[in-house]
């Protein structure tokens, strides 16, 4: 096998993990969050959670506040949560598993200095690559 095969063998490889690891977290979020948590563990992200149907706004506060210590904005009818925090691998798996999640995407802000951008995405936008 040629250095080229075995760098793509081992990316293919690194897709899956990612898509059965973390499947409900866009593959550029998760990247891009390696990239950085070299540097630094947990990254200022503003993160962004679609979630399937309407939830208790209520209990979706409960959550992200017990579970991260910030609290989330909603937009669409409350189907589009954004929180900005430093954020790291287990933090995303938490919100992956603890809410009715159809996909959730995010954006660098900063070394822990970076505010809330706002919404970025919307649920159409085409994830991954």
């Amino acid at each position: 096998m040629s250095g080229i095969e075995e760098i793509v063998k081992k990316f293919d490889d690194f897709e899956n993990s990612m898509k059965s690891g973390l499947p409900k977290v866009d593959t550029r979020l998760v990247i891009d969050m390696l990239h950085r948590m070299k540097r630094d563990e947990s990254p200022m992200y503003t993160i962004e959670i679609f979630l399937n149907k309407k939830p208790d706004e209520e209990k979706i506060k409960a959550i992200i506040t017990e579970g991260l210590g910030v609290m989330p904005a909603f937009y669409d009818h409350g189907t589009h949560i954004v929180v900005a925090h430093r954020f790291n691998l287990q933090m995303l798996e938490f919100l992956s598993n603890s809410l009715d999640v159809e996909k959730i995407r995010g954006t660098f802000t900063g070394a822990g200095r970076g505010a809330s951008i706002g919404p970025v995405f919307e649920r159409d936008d085409a994830t991954d690559y």
